[in-house]
């Protein structure tokens, strides 16, 4: 595509200069100026410490057929020998050069577009799960990882960014998909990475405090959020959580005739559940659905995963499955990486070790909430708080593992840049004077010193981290999973034992 025809419909960009190279076909698109090449279109993104099209004279220089910078970074009057075009907002045209360069592939695919502070990743695993099983064509795109069938890369962000994301979007409708399945962060929400894209279905699974670091408060938060749902993103229906607060007010300021709501007992709910029967290895019941009613069972624990089960089931119904099949395949789910995730290494294990990603006040209760029934023992729990984050909920944290679990071990997370035992103190001041937590700084140590004392039948929940492979300590990103910490400490304890 030539460049003059890549930006006609872009915003804030005004009349295109008369220059040769708005004839030139545009190979690529880059955001770093060190990646351009002969052909690339450099767009320059200002960034929280350095505004990137700064650089457009190093990306030029490096081939790139012209470089689109903000008006902040202009100032400093490139030549107009050279093709250097403003855009009064990059963030909005970014994502408009992106989707336009790649053919709008976010139109062409079936998209369902998941949102809500917890259960995005469990409730987007299920949905493609359930996909699948349809035999449907599928790219799944999240926390952990984008995947279809013969492609797999390991998630740098939830949302990728607008040049990447529209790339690898392309890449699953070439690859044959026929339905994507995103999780959609706030972060992306507000800075625009998914204009250009249009989804089927929305799915909103609930709002609780997480990246008040970023967010000026619950309701900014919340508008973010609720950004999915306009008419500029949302084609089709909307799945809606209205066992929770914000859930309820965003039914109300929608089309009643474009909303199911989903319910775990609510029974004016379009998806809800009765006959519930709670048991060790799952629940089973009766699903209530706009497509009639059935008997289901499943592996999943917890209430919260009733309801990310019911969203589940909500987007795939509105994407034409069949109920029968549904509820028969529901039982093989394999479960989600770091959800819920059990740590075995014999099947004579005395105590239970449970890895999961719980790192807000909410996920951490109802963790803790919905391991407690198969726990016969002392429930211990293993948790820390992020640095450089939102520290109002570290003390909301540290009461919740007081008040839930028999013992509270407060440890590192990723501490990034913030002195470690600093963090510590905000988490303990919400811990009750009667309460004597177990305070190990170092996580390894923590995760081995749980394990080793834990009495048989006790469990061991791991907190904090899930699906994560690394702990970031200053500016360095270092090897860590806890799965693997809890084996070696399992091993230890077995080898002890003997």
């Amino acid at each position: 595509m030539k460049l003059r025809e890549l930006l006609a419909g872009v915003e804030g960009i005004g009349q295109l200069p008369e220059h040769s190279a708005m004839d030139v076909e545009v190979k690529g698109l880059k955001t770093n100026s060190h990646a351009c090449g002969v052909g690339d279109l450099f767009i320059g993104m200002p960034g929280t410490r350095v505004d990137g099209g700064e650089f457009w004279q190093s990306a030029i220089a490096s081939g790139a057929v012209a470089a689109i910078i903000s008006p902040q970074a202009a100032e400093k009057n490139p030549p107009a020998s050279e093709c250097v075009i403003t855009a009064l907002d990059m963030t909005k045209a970014c994502a408009q050069i992106a989707a336009a360069f790649y053919g709008y592939p976010g139109q062409k695919l079936k998209l369902v577009g998941m949102t809500g502070t917890n259960g995005k990743t469990t409730t987007t695993h299920l949905i493609e799960y359930l996909l699948h099983k349809a035999n449907k064509k599928t790219a799944l795109m999240g926390t952990l990882y984008t995947r279809w069938a013969g492609f797999e890369q390991t998630a740098a962000y939830t949302t990728p960014f607008a040049v990447e994301l529209q790339q690898q979007l392309a890449s699953a409708l070439n690859a044959g998909n026929e339905f994507g399945v995103m999780e959609v962060s706030s972060h992306a929400l507000a800075q625009g990475r998914v204009m250009g894209c249009q989804f089927e279905v929305g799915v909103f699974s609930n709002l609780t405090q997480d990246h008040l670091d970023y967010h000026t408060d619950m309701e900014d938060y919340f508008a973010a959020k609720a950004l999915l749902f306009n008419s500029d993103y949302l084609t089709g229906r909307a799945i809606i959580n209205a066992d929770d607060v914000y859930g309820k007010r965003l039914i109300a300021s929608l089309n009643p005739d474009k909303v199911w709501s989903y319910s775990v007992n609510d029974s004016t709910a379009d998806l809800w559940m009765s006959e519930l029967s709670y048991e060790p290895n799952g629940v089973s019941g009766r699903m209530h659905t706009p497509k009639g009613k059935i008997a289901f069972r499943s592996p999943l624990v917890g209430q919260y995963n009733l309801e990310n089960l019911l969203a589940a089931v909500g987007a795939v119904l509105h994407l034409g499955l069949d109920l029968q099949l549904i509820a028969s395949v529901i039982p093989e789910f394999p479960g989600v990486p770091g959800r819920m995730e059990r740590v075995q290494i014999t099947s004579e294990q005395e105590i239970s070790v449970i890895v999961d990603y719980a790192h807000t006040p909410d996920s951490l209760e109802n963790l803790l909430k919905a391991a407690r029934p198969f726990i016969p023992g002392k429930m211990i729990c293993v948790f820390g708080c992020g640095g450089d984050r939102d520290r109002t909920k570290r003390p909301k944290m540290g009461k919740i593992a007081a008040d839930l679990a028999d013992v509270a071990v407060v440890t590192s997370d990723n501490p990034r840049t913030e002195d470690p035992e600093r963090i510590l103190k905000d988490v303990l001041a919400g811990i009750p004077q009667t309460v004597n937590p177990t305070v190990i700084c170092d996580r390894a140590t923590a995760i081995r010193t749980a394990i080793l004392q834990a009495q048989p039948g006790d469990g061991v929940l791991l907190a904090g981290k899930g699906h994560e492979d690394y702990q970031i300590l200053g500016t360095e990103k270092i090897h860590f999973d806890d799965r693997e910490h809890a084996r070696d400490a399992l091993q230890q304890r077995m080898k002890l034992q003997k």
